[in-house]
Order: C-alpha cells, then sequence, then structure tokens
C-alpha cells in the first residue's frame, strides 16, 4: 500500500485517536494531558507505529533537523521507501494541561513559522512540510478554529465522557 499524502498520516492520527484502542488511548490522553513535560512524544511513537503497520514500505523518522541555519528539529519525517512519493515533514503539536488555549494556537503557529521560515535540506527534497495539532479542550478547539489556519478536518472527536479531544488537522 502506497503512503499517498498527509491524508494518510491524518487518517492514522484519527485511528489512534478513535479506534486503535478507543477505550484506552482516550483515558491515557486525559491522564498525560495533565502531566509535566506534555505527551507529544507518546503520541509521536503510537502514530509513527500506526503509519508504519499501515505502510510497510515507509520509514518514520522523528525529531530530525531537515532544515538549514537552525538547530530546531521536526517531528516526523516519513520517506517512501519505494520513491513513489515525495517526502514528508511534519509538525505535530500536543496540547498540554499547562497551556491556555492561546498559548496552544501560538505554539501551533510557530510550527508553521518554522516550515515557512527555514529551508529544508537538500538531502529531504522534493519534500512537502504540513503542521497538524491535537487540542484537548474546547477552548483550544475554538481558538485554534478562529485562528483560520488551513483545516483538511472538521474536529475529529473522542465521546465527551471519557475525554474531550477536538483534532485541528
Amino acid at each position: 500500500m502506497v503512503l499517498t499524502d498527509l491524508t494518510d498520516i491524518i487518517d492514522r492520527i484519527g485511528y489512534w485517536l478513535t479506534k486503535s484502542d478507543s477505550d484506552i488511548v482516550p483515558k491515557k490522553i486525559g491522564i498525560a494531558y495533565t502531566q509535566k513535560g506534555g505527551w507529544e512524544g507518546w503520541a509521536q511513537v503510537e502514530i509513527a507505529y500506526l503509519v508504519q503497520v499501515r505502510y510497510p514500505n515507509v520509514t518514520i523518522d522523528r525529531e530530525v533537523n531537515v532544515y538549514t541555519g537552525t538547530r530546531k528539529e521536526n517531528d516526523f519525517v516519513v520517506k517512501d521507501n519505494n520513491n513513489v512519493t515525495p517526502i514528508q515533514i511534519v509538525e505535530l503539536k500536543c496540547e498540554r494541561g499547562t497551556q491556555s488555549a492561546t498559548e496552544f494556537s501560538q505554539s501551533f503557529k510557530d510550527d508553521i513559522e518554522k516550515i515557512n521560515n527555514h529551508p529544508i535540506g537538500t538531502e529531504y527534497k522534493p519534500a512537502k512540510a504540513y503542521a497538524t495539532a491535537i487540542s484537548c479542550t474546547e477552548a483550544s478547539f475554538w481558538r485554534m478554529k478562529q485562528a483560520q489556519f488551513e483545516w483538511k478536518h472538521e474536529g475529529l472527536k473522542v465521546t465527551r465522557q471519557e475525554f474531550e479531544s477536538g483534532i485541528c488537522l
């Protein structure tokens, strides 16, 4: 199976949140959300695993410095080992309980600016770069929407009884 574009990554994120362990993942996020240091690293590992299971021809590297002129790293480098599609560079933002809605929105905007303002190294070209975010509160969900980021999906939702989660993709 060929990974076609970011939609496939978004589908894997949605699958992880709503179907993979639907009775466990939202509860874990609910606990991790309040933990010091956040839960983005854990989410990266889970999402990378699900992408690689679905697309065995793909490798995913985490925390790679793909940008020139900075030490900032991105969250995922997704490469089709058959060279059928361009490399995908994905920035992932996961809301933490210590952030206000405005702070979370700004951190997502910072990821977008990182993509827009730092050239991608030649060894990663051709590439497509994206930023995606998982919000955990209604306030952040609506703040992200008001910020008029381009939306690919209109807020996948995990059941509110277990955990409130809008995905700003």
